[in-house]
């Protein structure tokens, strides 16, 4: 008569279906076949994979892992008793990019519930976590998730890019938003002020204004959020230089580099006064972006300003000009451009960083694109702002990323998608009904991913 008995091999349990013999009268056992691992009491037996079924399969990796990096921002701590409802919208909206109301067909098939340990998440739940997330203390978590930032391996902590974009609303709107974009058109817009780092772009602040609002009263706001947090120099655009701007950063005793407009009038008159054979010496060039320029420094309020002079774009600008029959005035500062700053970097390093600052228009390009900032489906100011703030804590998941991955050449966006592909596979025995899960095995640069990230999978 046949019957199961357990095996002891080291800390595992094996069962085996036996049956007892005689042999000179001694009563012996032997094994018919063995079933498999028993595992918390339950026997775990083999199957014929013509009889599995698969149950369902599962975003896994690429879940599990945003999970662990928003833990490793301080998320859990920040955001209050809402903050597995506001993880997993964020989650949510980085990897599936849908509208709150398209999201739950992609939480239902990743592991978003299991990974927050929660049993519901509902449309409603994630709706509430997003009114929640407006009315939480933001400025506290970007504040956390600047000082952790900072504990990286970093190697500028005291400089940032800043700047202001537009974005607009579809549906119903307040009026305040509406105001005429780039192109001409009359728009619904939103103006996003955001300042990131040289380092990968990682985004320290934001703060959402109306499309009224002019960026000269939009910079004065940010720079004192800026100066509150301890930021020593900043980057601008030159839509931003005017003396008052120079008058309110000496105030705030912050650093600044900011460019001239070429119809700024004090540009004509320093630029009348410069001998091109003194700016064009050898002690003057910079290498910069595969071509050479001249710079020489002169003072300028609170300040300095530096002329540069680029003599590969002369000699093109200057042709095209001569070409469309332009006067001798119209050329006579082709090739020239001018950076206000105050701070005590030498000339040559200020243009340098100067001219990094295209960093911060990759970063919009990210929020707009990747992240789908745009278009906006929320009509209410306050799921607006808080909309943006989901896309704002996307922004900070992406840059962490890409840091952490620098040494393996891959672009954060990339880094997900390898791990999208680990899936988490629920199967079902379609006679015996017992289930079980398979994971996807890792290739070699998934691997590297999540040992670059710090998390386990």
């Amino acid at each position: 008569m046949a019957f199961i008995r357990r095996i002891k091999k080291g800390n595992s349990t094996y069962l085996a279906k036996v049956e007892s013999y005689r042999i000179d009268d001694k009563v012996k056992q032997r094994v018919i076949e063995y079933i498999g691992k028993e595992e918390n009491g339950v026997p775990v037996q083999k199957m014929d994979i013509n009889k599995l079924q698969v149950d369902n399969v599962k975003h896994y990796a690429d879940v599990s892992v945003l999970c662990q990096l928003c833990k490793q921002l301080g998320l859990q701590y920040l955001l209050g008793k809402h903050y597995k409802p506001i993880i997993a919208l964020v989650i949510a909206h980085l990897i599936c990019k849908a509208s709150i109301f398209r999201m739950s067909k992609w939480i239902n098939n990743s592991t978003i519930k299991e990974e927050l340990g929660i049993d519901e998440l509902s449309t409603e739940m994630l709706y509430t976590a997003l009114d929640y997330l407006e009315e939480c203390d933001f400025n506290r978590v970007e504040q956390s998730i600047f000082e952790t930032w900072k504990l990286l391996d970093t190697k500028d902590t005291e400089s940032f890019v800043l700047d202001v974009t537009d974005t607009y609303i579809n549906g119903k709107h307040d009026s305040t938003c509406t105001r005429r974009g780039k192109d001409g058109k009359v728009s619904k817009l939103k103006q996003i002020g955001l300042a990131v780092s040289f380092d990968n772009g990682f985004p320290i602040m934001h703060k959402t204004y109306n499309g009224t609002m002019h960026n000269v009263k939009i910079l004065d706001d940010l720079m004192a959020i800026m100066a509150e947090r301890g930021v020593n120099t900043i980057v601008l655009d030159r839509g931003f230089f005017s003396e008052e701007t120079i008058n309110d950063m000496h105030k705030l005793k912050m650093k600044m580099i900011v460019g001239i407009k070429q119809t700024i009038g004090i540009k004509k008159s320093i630029l009348s006064r410069i001998n091109r054979e003194s700016i064009y010496t050898k002690t003057n060039q910079v290498s910069l972006k595969n071509t050479f320029i001249y710079v020489q420094e002169q003072k300028y309020l609170f300040g300095k300003l530096i002329v540069i002079y680029n003599p590969k774009y002369e000699a093109l600008k200057r042709d095209k000009m001569l070409s469309e029959e332009s006067t001798d005035r119209d050329v006579r500062f082709v090739g020239y451009s001018m950076i206000f700053h105050n701070t005590n970097l030498d000339p040559k390093d200020v243009v340098k960083k100067y001219f990094d600052k295209d960093i911060i228009e990759r970063s919009f390009r990210t929020m707009k694109t990747e992240i789908k900032l745009h278009p906006i489906r929320h009509w209410m100011p306050s799921r607006i702002n808080a909309h943006i703030k989901v896309c704002y804590l996307c922004m900070c998941l992406l840059a962490l990323i890409q840091f952490k991955c620098r040494s393996l050449k891959l672009s954060a966006i990339d880094a997900i998608s390898e791990l999208e592909a680990i899936y988490k596979i629920n199967m079902k025995h379609s006679i015996t009904k017992h289930s079980f899960t398979k994971v996807v095995v890792q290739s070699k640069i998934q691997k590297d991913i999540i040992k670059k990230l710090k998390c386990s999978v």
